[in-house]
């Protein structure tokens, strides 16, 4: 079990900053939980005061932000300032990753969802992208086999999808907000390419 021990605990410091530096000053409170000879433990306490422990980290990170940046980009847009903030929480949260994009942009999701379900993050027409990209993702990462029929969604939205969307393709926020109802954008994957039409039912904010 000591190889294992020690190969968990040198993941878990790559793939934490913060936790390389709590090694740094509190080795024994790090390490306690690993099943260490006194060799590996030395070795891990040596290991993150070295300068290829920051590259590492800076890999392990860059790798974990690459599918966010890739298949949320307007959730990324939305998120401007407090991407990397919440993007480092969540990492901090779940330190298991097998750096597969499905399973980290669904993670990522999730764990904004709660934020949001939660009242710790409010931002504007965020909610609705989310729903929207999730779905994306999750129509694009369907068996090609799949019933034509599971390769539809509908998501609902708060504001008048056209002009948001509009917007946000062009990398920038309406100038004017969107009207405010209740929109479903439909989006149609059961064909070679995708497709996106709405319908709503509107009501004057």
């Amino acid at each position: 079990m000591s190889l294992l021990s020690f190969q968990q605990a040198l993941a878990a410091l790559i793939a934490s900053p913060e936790l390389c530096v709590e090694a740094r000053q509190q080795p024994d409170a790090v390490f306690a939980s690993y099943d260490l000879t006194d060799r590996e433990r030395k070795r891990l306490e040596s290991v993150v005061f070295q300068r290829g422990m920051s590259v590492n980290c800076t890999l392990y990170r860059v790798n974990r932000i690459t599918p966010i940046y890739t298949l949320l980009p307007y959730t990324c847009l939305l998120l401007g300032n407090r991407l990397m903030p919440l993007a480092t929480a969540f990492w901090e949260a779940c330190r298991q990753s097998d750096l597969q994009f499905k399973r980290e942009i669904e993670g990522f999701a999730d764990y904004l969802e709660q934020q949001i379900i939660q009242g710790r993050l409010q931002v504007l027409y965020l909610p609705e992208i989310l729903r929207m990209e999730t779905a994306i993702n999750a129509l694009k990462f369907l068996p090609k086999q799949q019933d034509a029929a599971l390769k539809v969604r509908y998501i609902p939205f708060e504001h008048e999808p056209g002009p948001l969307l509009e917007a946000l393709s062009a990398l920038r926020l309406p100038e004017v907000r969107p009207a405010v109802g209740n929109w479903l954008l439909i989006i149609d994957y059961s064909g070679e390419e995708m497709f996106f039409s709405t319908t709503s039912t509107f009501e004057a904010s």
